[in-house]
């Protein structure tokens, strides 16, 4: 659940007022022969718009935090690894969410920038019945939630745990975390 500041606030009543000054001169400046739904869809549309941007933009700006001691440990037995840390609300407004998604790739990027691109040509029919050898996915991804209701300057402890396949001769994990 997304928290509205009183930045957010402002902003809907600002779009609000325009709105209803948009369709209060359209009543005005109507002449009785052209339907008025038209134009007032218009500018409800447009309102709409400008408050769904407003609404991406403010959550971008106003709520911040940063991830703290990260350790990274793999779990052998079970081909998984853990990732744990602390998250905290550095923005000066509530949090209502915060999500890690966390990426799982095959290979390094050191490893795949340094080797040469080679172009293999496919046929149609490959896809089709399997031949040769099996191809594995290039990339796995996965989302938690590793904190809810995080206020100002607040900090959280937080373990996430994820297996990756055993297909994966050199696993590379990359995160990143979205708040809202």
């Amino acid at each position: 659940m997304t928290y509205f500041t009183l930045l957010h606030w402002f902003a809907m009543i600002v779009i609000f007022l325009l709105l209803a000054l948009a369709i209060v001169l359209t009543i005005r400046s109507h002449d009785g022969k052209s339907s008025l739904y038209a134009p007032i869809f218009t500018a409800f549309f447009i309102a709409t718009v400008f408050a769904a941007f407003a609404i991406y933009g403010l959550d971008k700006y106003t709520k911040i935090a940063r991830l703290e001691n990260i350790v990274q440990k793999k779990v052998l037995i079970n081909e998984s690894f853990s990732i744990s840390g602390q998250i905290r609300n550095i923005g000066n407004f509530k949090i209502g969410t915060c999500v890690l998604e966390v990426k799982i790739s095959n290979e390094s990027f050191e490893r795949a920038g340094t080797e040469g691109i080679s172009f293999v040509p496919k046929s149609a029919f490959d896809n089709l019945f399997k031949w040769g050898e099996e191809s594995h996915s290039v990339e796995t991804t996965k989302e938690f939630v590793i904190a809810e209701n995080l206020y100002k300057g607040e900090m959280r402890n937080f373990t996430v745990f994820m297996r990756y396949p055993p297909s994966y001769t050199k696993p590379y994990t990359r995160y990143e975390l979205f708040c809202h």
